[in-house]
């Protein structure tokens, strides 16, 4: 019988999706830790849920031995079981902190346990974030801090086959950063354009639906086969946050599949996303960068996908540096 073979790293995540970890584990040449309970998602059950995904967790670590464990924060509970295993066997992890996890984006239980959030760090080797503000503030509590975005996904979509009307893909969660009442409205300002937003309608605002235009399509929340043949018909996807530390997957993933990208005026996400169009979230602005973004030419999506390319290998070398992770 073949020995088992550990694997180089492990991603761990609680999140409903798990997308990102499992691009992330690929690109190390490891695998996902996906531990999500759907049965157990409501308020009341999710003490019994965290306990039981805690058990899973560890189980799988101690099955797959992993040389080295990434593990996602929010929420950090993970991280606790993580940092335990990973002081018993002397390995290191590291902490995949999104913005949610320092309390931003109305994340009130991150916030109150940020201290847990710190303690995690200073025994990690370093902290994934999406920007430098974060690396500077992980650097005050005595850790190291990595800007690290999204890997390059498995999956390939060809070009935009426009049809008698243009398609534009708003991806959304319902999130509180997320202005989906201003993309109704831009809506409204472009009737000859159909709208898309994704997302699960039990989330959607109170009245929304019913004051949409006809131009507007609630296509609900999307399961990954659903959600990427939403992004083939789209002609341009927007990606859009009120917070200015956050650096969207689905903005990345526009660029990745070759579509034009309309995006919130930050300066860091005009710095990730050069060849993207910015704009205020506001429904005029909104409209005009709609509009403008889809006049772009095909040479445009290509150069976007190049630099991004690029900035991934940088931050791949990092990770693997930080991990201890040597090219097989």
């Amino acid at each position: 019988m073949a020995a088992h073979r550990r694997p180089p790293v492990v991603h761990v995540t609680w999140q409903r999706h798990a997308g990102r970890a499992v691009e992330i584990a690929e690109a190390l040449g490891g695998a996902p830790v996906h531990v999500y309970m759907p049965a157990l998602s409501r308020k009341p059950l999710v003490p019994v849920r965290y306990v039981l995904s805690a058990l899973a967790t560890a189980a799988a670590l101690v099955r797959a031995r992993p040389r080295a464990v990434i593990v996602t924060n929010p929420p950090v509970f993970p991280g606790l079981v993580v940092a335990a295993y990973c002081a018993v066997t002397r390995t290191r992890f590291l902490l995949d902190s999104h913005p949610g996890s320092f309390g931003v984006k109305g994340n009130v239980v991150s916030r109150k346990l940020l201290g847990v959030t710190r303690w995690l760090a200073r025994r990690s080797s370093g902290v994934m974030v999406t920007v430098d503000h974060y690396v500077r503030l992980v650097q005050t509590w005595g850790a190291r801090g990595l800007v690290v975005h999204e890997a390059p996904p498995s999956w390939t979509i060809g070009p935009p086959q426009r049809g008698p009307r243009p398609r534009v893909l708003f991806v959304c969660v319902y999130s509180e950063d997320e202005p989906v009442h201003e993309v109704v409205e831009a809506a409204r300002l472009l009737p000859d354009v159909d709208v898309a937003i994704t997302g699960d309608l039990r989330r959607r605002p109170a009245g929304l639906g019913e004051r949409a235009p006809a131009n507007v399509d609630f296509v609900g929340f999307l399961g990954q086969k659903d959600y990427l043949a939403e992004i083939a018909r789209a002609d341009v996807v927007v990606s859009l946050t009120t917070e200015p530390t956050s650096i969207m997957r689905s903005a990345y993933e526009a660029v990745y599949a070759l579509r034009p990208l309309v995006v919130s005026d930050w300066p860091a996400l005009n710095e990730v996303f050069p060849y993207g169009h910015a704009t205020a979230n506001e429904a005029s602005a909104l409209a005009a960068a709609i509009s403008a973004a889809l006049e772009d030419a095909p040479h445009v999506q290509e150069s976007a996908l190049v630099a991004q390319r690029e900035r991934w290998e940088a931050q791949l070398a990092a990770l693997r540096e930080a991990l201890g992770l040597t090219r097989a």
